[in-house]
């Protein structure tokens, strides 16, 4: 049983649990509320410090805590019911890091990929550089346009044909914080395709509303900008550690 509820906790964390972008601009607190058409809605609490980012959520009426520590390498997941938490290494999604100047190599220090620099473009006004993606052994490139300014790529083309393009529609006031209102397309390489809309908040460097297809929504109200304690990123005392299960090999 324990078991069970252990691999449910970490397969639905990704669902549940707002993902880091980048590291955080600013300190900061925020409410949550994420809707989902087959899991419902769940709120619940955010805390971004420096490099560290905690989340406090409801599960199966059961409530939870996950940490993320950037420089650690980790992430934590506390279950306050039992006093117990479970220790993994942070994966890739966790640990993404700022993204680099539009005209740095972003291949640089990766072992087996090439990047070939297309130089400047400008899409939709907006300045990009243009990056293409080899992978050793392998045909077909990832091309990629790296937004000058939001260090972001506005517009990616597969090797398998599909693509995604970003469009930044204007500014709006979300939850009483300027943002920068973007749609995002993806086609899939049999041409269907599919919108979602983000509210990227350029203080906080974090999307701070986001709506996707198939119903989906994540929302950031209550936003409080100041320090957040260290206390809240480490585990309290007297709490047992558990073993986290292995997962499946790919």
């Amino acid at each position: 049983m324990r078991t069970n509820l252990i691999n449910l906790t970490w397969a639905l964390l990704a669902i549940l649990v707002i993902p880091v972008c980048a590291r955080a601009a600013a300190e900061f607190s925020a409410d949550t509320v994420e809707s989902h058409p087959q899991y419902g809605e769940h709120k619940g609490h955010l805390y971004m410090g420096h490099d560290r980012m905690r989340t406090d959520f409801e599960m199966n009426g059961q409530q939870f805590i996950q940490i993320i520590d950037l420089d650690k390498q980790q992430a934590i997941i506390i279950n306050p019911a039992d006093k117990s938490f479970m220790r993994r290494a942070a994966a890739r999604s966790d640990m993404m890091k700022p993204p680099p100047a539009a005209n740095d190599n972003p291949c640089a220090n990766m072992q087996n990929l090439v990047c070939k620099d297309d130089g400047p473009e400008v899409i939709d006004g907006r300045k990009t550089h243009k990056w293409e993606i080899t992978r050793a052994g392998q045909t077909g490139a990832l091309v990629f346009w790296l937004d000058d300014q939001r260090k972001i790529p506005i517009r990616q083309q597969m090797p398998d044909g599909s693509s995604m393009e970003m469009r930044m529609l204007g500014t709006e006031v979300v939850n009483g914080r300027k943002t920068e209102k973007w749609e995002i397309t993806s086609h899939s390489g049999d041409g269907q395709s599919q919108t979602s809309l983000q509210w990227y908040d350029p203080v906080l460097n974090m999307n701070i509303r986001v709506q996707q297809p198939g119903g989906f929504t994540r929302n950031l109200t209550n936003i409080k900008l100041g320090r957040q304690p260290d206390s809240l990123f480490s585990v309290p005392a007297g709490y047992t550690e558990r073993t986290a299960p292995q997962q499946p090999e790919k």
